[in-house]
């Protein structure tokens, strides 16, 4: 038997699916949470397209019959108050909204009812819902479709958001959000669509509220989310170059914020650094500064650093589009100069 074929049969053995794109493997964990669990059921605007959202839909109907994977009109207020709606009868409904911009106009629903339920019913609420949206960015999407509008929801008590950072983890967060007996944002960075690997079946989920340490490192911490963690470890390999380690934390969930493990890093290293993916005002940099400084305003060496997108909306050309966002060769002469080493 050949080393492929040996390799291949051990990969079976542990549940090991072959490569699959990032779209595909999210539309495993809504086969899989389906087939867990006959309460979910998942809608959402042209999800039964060929190409069935990116993948992360298709054939998912196929699987589970079309009544508990269907198309719905673009009406995004209404199908959210649906989805409450069957929350609150037993259901845990899953929509997948596109681009998130399509999102704010249903605030309404996501805001004062979804995220208030529970807390006006005094507990005796639960409001299980997954809303699924996409930032389109890196292809010419502009400023309708790029916005990484978190901070609006992480902003909102009773709403969990989760924003992966990784092919690894998306899954499994997926499936965490389908769990949850809270409303779940799950927004999705474009970039990722551009993925691929192998997948444990059955996955397994991942806790929300946990963040990740992708790199350990001593000299300072990257604290980033979505593709900033791309962005950060790529930083951090070529300041290794230069003589400093740099620690990478994926903080993969918003809302909760795992508060612990990005203020023992900073403790350690003394130094920090946040790779946002939102525009720079009021959001991840000014959560991490708030609770450095309210935790202990000495801990730090030099100066907060923020890395993210221009204060500013995405242009619709592929090209100023690019330098809308952080360059790496601009990030590395930065942080050189914060740490007194030559780029």
């Amino acid at each position: 038997m050949s080393a492929k074929a040996t390799a291949a049969g051990q990969a079976a053995g542990l549940g090991l699916a072959p490569t699959m794109t990032f779209g595909h493997a999210l539309g495993a964990v809504l086969v899989q949470a389906m087939n867990d669990d006959p309460r979910v059921f998942v809608f959402g605007e042209g999800i039964n397209d060929r190409a069935g959202f990116f993948g992360s839909t298709e054939g998912v109907a196929a699987k589970v019959g079309a009544p508990r994977c269907f198309d719905v009109p673009n009406c995004e207020e209404t199908l959210v108050g649906m989805a409450i709606g069957a929350s609150l009868l037993g259901y845990r409904p899953v929509m997948v909204n596109l681009r998130i911009e399509f999102l704010m106009l249903a605030m309404n629903q996501i805001v004062n009812h979804a995220a208030k339920w529970p807390s006006m019913s005094g507990g005796r609420a639960r409001v299980p819902i997954t809303l699924r949206a996409m930032i389109g960015k890196h292809w010419g999407q502009a400023a309708q479709h790029s916005g990484a509008l978190y901070p609006l929801f992480a902003h909102v008590p009773g709403l969990e958001v989760v924003v992966p950072g990784s092919f690894e983890d998306a899954p499994g967060l997926l499936l965490s959000a389908i769990q949850s007996d809270r409303p779940t944002m799950v927004i999705e960075e474009k970039p990722l669509y551009e993925t691929r690997g192998p997948v444990t079946h059955p996955i397994q989920p991942v806790p929300l509220g946990r963040a990740r340490i992708v790199r350990p490192g001593k000299d300072i911490t990257f604290v980033a989310v979505a593709t900033g963690v791309d962005l950060a470890c790529r930083a951090a390999t070529a300041l290794s170059a230069l003589g400093v380690e740099a620690e990478v934390i994926d903080v993969r969930t918003i809302a909760p914020l795992d508060t612990d493990t990005i203020l023992a890093s900073i403790a350690r290293t003394r130094r920090a650094a946040v790779m946002d993916i939102a525009w720079p005002r009021y959001g991840l940099a000014g959560e991490v500064a708030r609770l450095i400084l309210t935790h202990d305003p000495g801990t730090l060496r030099g100066p907060l650093l923020t890395f993210g997108p221009r204060d500013a909306h995405a242009p619709a050309s592929v090209f100023l589009e690019q330098d809308h966002y952080p360059q790496l060769e601009r990030v590395v002469a930065e942080l050189s100069r914060a740490l007194g080493v030559a780029a």
